[in-house]
């Protein structure tokens, strides 16, 4: 058996490095197989908009996507009822319209990975916090485009969220705030809001007044924090309290 593994896995790694030559018999492979030849591939990152439709399958639960060259195509093929996790890092073709589609044909999404993801808009995601209820992880670090309605919207539909960065964004204190009193304030263990310049201490005494399982909360960077916030955290900070945070002042 172990040598059968092993030529199975001989193969599959020959046809991800080729894996345009493949397209038309990547159908037709039992649903083992293509597990293993997807994570293969998105490894090599030859997972495109023309196969992504011959691997996904009903039954999919993770996608990582972050070296692949893919683009909105690639979402409106991921019909997977099943996916809770996919990644999306650095993928700079993709935009609201995949992420639309992507949240209306996936509603068990619990991590959603969009770093970098630059032409994603608040219109993407509203989808993800409307369809997407279970919505556990998601990351929005350097997503330029959004603004404080991404944030009202994860608060007011996500309950179960417990992690969330938005670093590098352009939001503003009534996005937090809205984050911060929303569906998901007990559920927040981790807020990620570095080189927000658009943020002041509103913001951190709203999530310090309302998260009351805040572990990790880092907001170094915003130049508009001043030292205030780092007094009110003095009695907040120890053993079951806030675990790790970080600031600057200026």
């Amino acid at each position: 058996m172990a040598t059968v593994d092993s030529l199975v896995s001989l193969c599959a790694e020959s046809v991800a490095r080729r894996a345009e030559k493949y397209d038309d018999d990547i159908r037709i492979l039992p649903v083992g197989v293509k597990d293993r030849l997807l994570r293969i591939m998105s490894f090599y990152g030859t997972v495109t908009d023309s196969n992504i439709s011959q691997l996904v399958h009903s039954g999919t639960h993770k996608l990582d996507l972050q070296n692949c060259k893919v683009s909105d195509s690639a979402l409106q093929q991921i019909n997977c009822r099943q996916l809770k996790t996919i990644f999306l890092r650095g993928c700079a073709d993709i935009s609201s319209e995949g992420i639309e589609v992507l949240a209306s044909q996936c509603p068990c999404l619990q991590v959603v990975d969009l770093t970098g993801c630059t032409a994603v808009t608040d219109s993407g995601i509203q989808a993800l916090a409307q369809h997407c209820k279970c919505l556990e992880v998601i990351s929005l670090r350097d997503c330029t485009a959004l603004s404080d309605k991404a944030l009202l919207e994860l608060g007011a539909n996500c309950r179960m969220m417990h992690s969330i960065y938005f670093s590098g964004t352009e939001v503003t204190d009534q996005g937090v705030i809205g984050l911060a009193t929303g569906v998901c304030s007990n559920s927040l263990k981790e807020l990620q809001m570095v080189r927000c310049r658009n943020l002041t201490d509103l913001a951190v005494t709203a999530v310090l007044a309302n998260c009351a399982n805040i572990r990790i909360f880092n907001f170094h960077g915003c130049p508009l924090i001043t030292d205030k916030s780092r007094e009110a955290l003095q009695n907040l900070i120890g053993p079951g309290k806030i675990q790790q945070v970080s600031w600057t002042v200026y």
